[in-house]
């Protein structure tokens, strides 16, 4: 370990870190990254859940925007900022952004979980919380642990598909399509997507080679597995344009 890396405090968490602490992370951040790039840098911090670097070139300067989860970050990710944001791109940047990419992932408990709201899981037709726990304990032994309830998205002009349903990960919720209450939905068809949503909790996203596969192999066994897969399959492909269709809610 070099002297530098030994100075800085690698467990630094700005959510829990004073104001002066914040402040003085950013501005060394700052300095760091405009050191390596030869040009002044102006850092704007921020707690945004999607884009976790971005950058423009103001007239004298570029201004950086990160997450607060690089604050404390060690010298190569500071390389990696850096790379990300030198004219040229190339290798350079497609390295740099895999370096970030790790770097994201390994603090990830940092990043602030989306706002669910409150989640109405009765419907005019369908119970979600009643098919959430039947499907819990028929199917995983009652491990699962997560919210339910229905969307508030409408009617989808122009629109072929539709995303029936989300599982979100760190508010540990699932959210479903209001298009999937209606009477011309068969209860078979709403509890495969409710299960399809549960199983992202039992079997989490993999890691491999630098990527993130949500839907691997071991989530398409378990998903063929379920009873209902291959009926519920058949029948989104004669009626997709029922749901497509279907009146605005909520």
């Amino acid at each position: 370990m070099t002297r530098r890396e030994d100075q800085l405090d690698l467990s630094f968490d700005a959510r829990e870190a004073p104001r002066p602490d914040r402040v003085a992370a950013a501005e060394r951040l700052a300095d760091e990254v405009a050191t390596r790039l030869g040009e002044p840098v102006r850092l704007v911090v921020h707690d945004n859940r999607h884009t976790m670097v971005s950058f423009r070139r103001e007239r004298a300067r570029i201004q950086l925007r990160v997450h607060h989860l690089f604050l404390g970050c060690p010298p190569e990710v500071a390389d990696a900022l850096a790379a990300f944001v030198r004219p040229g791109g190339g290798d350079g940047r497609r390295t740099a952004s895999r370096r970030i990419d790790d770097w994201v992932r390994t603090h990830r408990d940092r990043i602030a979980p989306p706002r669910t709201g409150r989640l109405q899981a009765s419907g005019r037709v369908h119970d979600l919380q009643a098919i959430l726990d039947r499907l819990n304990a028929e199917h995983f032994e009652g491990a699962v642990e997560a919210r339910i309830g229905w969307g508030r998205s409408g009617a989808m002009p122009g629109r072929r598909s539709i995303r029936t349903g989300v599982y979100l990960h760190a508010a540990r919720a699932i959210r479903i399509h209001p298009a999937l209450d209606r009477e011309d939905v068969p209860a078979f068809y709403v509890a495969s997507v409710v299960f399809h949503e549960m199983l992202h909790q039992v079997v989490p996203p993999a890691e491999r080679g630098g990527r993130r596969t949500i839907h691997g192999r071991e989530f398409r066994r378990q998903e063929r597995a379920f009873p209902d897969h291959a009926r519920a399959a058949a029948w989104e492909r004669e009626n997709v344009h029922l749901l497509l269709a279907s009146p605005r809610r909520r």
